[in-house]
Parts: C-alpha cells; structure tokens; sequence
C-alpha cells in the first residue's frame, strides 16, 4: 500500500497564504457590491458572506504566521495569475453577474480547493489548519446555493448574454490554471482579466429592492422633528421600520470596507466586515418584524437619505456617517428594549437588546478608524470633531433639498402603515 507524499511546513504556508488572498479578495468584492444589489435577501448575503470569509482569511493568515515565523511576508510565493483574476471579480458587469460568478466560479473553486487540502493534509500534524478550514468548506457550501439562487432573482431568472459570457470566461480561466489547489508557479498562462468587465465604481445612489417602496426618506420624522416616533403599537412599528431602514448602514459600511482596505490594512477589514455583517442583521430584524406582522410589503418605505448624503464627498465621510449615527442613537435602545418587554412584545424586545449590544462595538469601530485616517493626513489635518459635524451638515443639506413629493410620499406611507398597525398589531 503506497502512502501519500506528505505536506510539509513550507508548501503548507505556501498554500494557505494563496487561499488568505483569494478570500481576502472576495471579502473586499461582497463588500463593494452591497450597494449595487437590489434584493434585501442579497444584501444580507454579500455582507455574511464578507464576514465569513474575512474570519477564514483571519484564520489563515495568522497560520501563515505561525508555519514561516519570524517571517511575516504574505506575498512572495503566491499565484499571482489567480490572485489578480479574484481580485478582478469586482469588475463585474453587472450585479447579477457578480452574484453569479461567485456562486458558480469563486466559491466553487474555494470548495474543491478546501476539500483537496483536507484530504490531503495530516489529521495530527496539520490540525489548526484543518479545524477552520473543515468550518470555512461547510460555509462554502451553504454560499454556493445561496450566491446561484440569488444570481436568478436578481436577474429574473436570466443573465443578459455578455454577463453570461463574462461569468464563463471566468470559469475557464480558473479552468486553465487547474483550480486552486495547485502549487505556485504552475497557473502559467492564466488571465489575469476576462472581458467584457466594467470597472468597477461605487453606486452614488444604492439600488433598491422593488417588492418595497423606494423613496430618499423612510419615516415623516427624518425632516419633520415634530412628527411623533409614538409609544406602544407606534412605538413597535416605527423600530421595524428603522431597523429595516439601516440597509443605508449595511450599504455604507460595505462601501468603507472596499474604500479603505488597501489604506488601512487587515484590521480594518476585519473589523469592516463584522459592521457590514451587523448592520445587514439589523436590516433583517426589521424586514422579518414587518413581514411576521402581516404588512403589505410595497406599503414600507426603504429609504436612502442618509447614503445619498455623501454623494461625490470625501469616503472618511461616510465612514463618519456610521460613527456619528451609532453613537447619536445607541442611548435609546436599551430604554425602548426595556418599553417593549413591558408590553409584551419579546421579539422587538430582543432584537433592540442584540442591536444596543453590536452598536456599542461598533462605536469603537469608528472612533479607531476615524482616528487612523486623520493620523494618516499628519498634524494640521482635520478632527474627530469636524468630521463629524461635517456628517451632521451633509444630513441636513440633504433634508433641506428634499421636494414636496419627497415628502408627501413619505407621509403618505407613514399613515398607511399606522392603519394597518391599527388591526395587526392590536
């Protein structure tokens, strides 16, 4: 019976740093691509999806560590053919071929290259490798069907035809170079692009899912600081409401991530892709609320004002968007946590009480972040302070350009869903 030729130290390191830039480079592309999305569902997707592999890329990168120290390079060795086509991915052109061409190129390549290397690897000598990567295989199923099912409904069912032909020349190139699994160096002739790409640029304005109402302002009190957030039944529909509406948060702090991964290194995206992850859970409490409860779908408002403020500015804004908001609202949700235990209502209870908890983490976030980019631009440059004032004016320039549609569309919306809180929710 002949044995396999082992894995030793140095292949093992050599693998594993090629896998960290695969995934660190999906993880920079779901981030990016949360704002170009129309569907909740895929939003929520692309952002997990971004934590998940950015906790696998964490895991792996800090083995790469351990396998070659004192050396600290994560570099040199790699498939540099197959590390620029994953990273090219963001060039999608269109959102319903990057859907695609994750689901059916990227994350299927990552899984028959983990499975290889679980089969291959030693149970003993190579354990904490097969530990995470025996987690990260099992999510890569799961990421696979869900990406093709998403891919379908955001297409309809479809891909226009250059789309389609985009998303196979990417399965043919990774085809060529033999999959992932091999050793460096043997990818020879690999495209390092495949056409027809569209560079890729940050949506301005996010798209919207149009099974809901898509409008700039969500509720009458975003511009109306008179209209009342309400107690009791209001009360629980204007959270829902607010949770469903922090998508701008969700597509904001994907739009960091890919703005500042190259600036501030891997920490931030670590800690990026976590706030991405959070927010998209926020967006999902609200929009599982609303449809528990029973309310017309095309009835609730999904707005965007908040996101369009930073339109054409510096991305430290945006950033400071998400730094400012978490911190102007985080004093509220254990009171309004403690409210809705009171009348009964465990499941706003919790999800309020969950919410509180990330947004404290998340405050930190932006304090650090904030903080390393003006140490970035050196003394004399801006402060904490003016970057978040500067938030604060942008919001309100928004709100004072807003039109008499605008706002008579939100009102309108506001009162139909205070009706129909009236019977289901009674």
């Amino acid at each position: 019976m002949s044995e396999r030729t082992p894995i030793l130290r140095h292949d093992t390191a050599s693998t594993l740093r090629s896998f960290f830039h695969y995934e660190r480079s999906l993880t920079i592309a779901c981030a990016a691509w949360t704002p170009g999305v129309k569907r909740l569902e895929a939003k929520e997707l692309l952002a997990r999806t971004a934590w998940e592999n950015s906790l696998t890329a964490g895991a792996l990168r800090e083995r790469v560590f351990e396998l070659r120290y004192p050396e600290r390079d994560l570099l040199s060795g790699t498939d540099t053919a197959l590390v620029e086509l994953f990273a090219s991915g963001i060039h999608a052109p269109g959102a319903g071929a990057f859907l695609a061409a994750v689901g059916e190129v990227f994350v299927p390549a990552l899984l028959e290259a983990y499975s290889a290397y679980l089969e291959a690897s030693d149970v003993i000598a190579d354990g904490p490798t097969r530990r995470f990567l025996d987690v990260a295989r099992r999510e890569k199923v799961l990421q696979r069907d869900a990406f093709v099912l998403a891919a379908g409904r955001e297409n309809d069912g479809t891909l226009p035809i250059a789309q389609r032909r985009w998303v196979e020349g990417l399965a043919a190139a990774v085809a060529l170079a033999g999959g992932l699994s091999r050793e460096a160096g043997e990818a020879a002739g690999t495209p390092q692009r495949v056409q027809p790409e569209v560079t890729f640029a940050l949506p301005q304005r996010p798209a919207r899912d149009d099974r809901y109402l898509a409008c700039s302002f969500y509720w009458p009190d975003n511009f109306d600081p008179s209209y009342p957030y309400g107690d009791g039944d209001r009360l629980r529909l204007r959270s829902a409401v607010s949770h469903l509406n922090e998508v701008w948060a969700v597509e904001t702090a994907g739009a960091i991530l890919h703005g500042f991964a190259d600036v501030l290194g891997w920490d931030f995206i670590h800690d990026a892709a976590r706030w991405l992850y959070d927010e998209s859970r926020h967006m999902m409490m609200g929009a599982t609320r609303m449809e528990t409860w029973g309310f017309e779908t095309g009835d609730i408002p999904l707005g965007s004002f908040i996101y369009e403020s930073c339109h054409g500015q510096d991305p430290i804004y945006r950033l400071g968007m998400l730094a400012f908001f978490e911190t102007k609202n985080i004093g509220k949700k254990k009171e309004r946590a403690e409210e809705f235990g009171q009348i009964g209502d465990q499941i706003s209870r919790r999800d309020m009480d969950f919410d509180w908890a990330d947004e404290a983490i998340h405050a930190g976030y932006g304090r650090r972040w904030i903080k390393a980019l003006l140490d970035a631009e050196g003394g004399g440059g801006r402060s904490w302070h003016e970057i978040v004032a500067r938030c604060e004016a942008l919001v309100q320039q928004r709100i004072a350009e807003r039109t008499p549609e605008e706002e008579q569309i939100t009102r309108s919306a506001a009162e139909r869903l205070i009706e129909q809180a009236e019977h289901l929710l009674a």
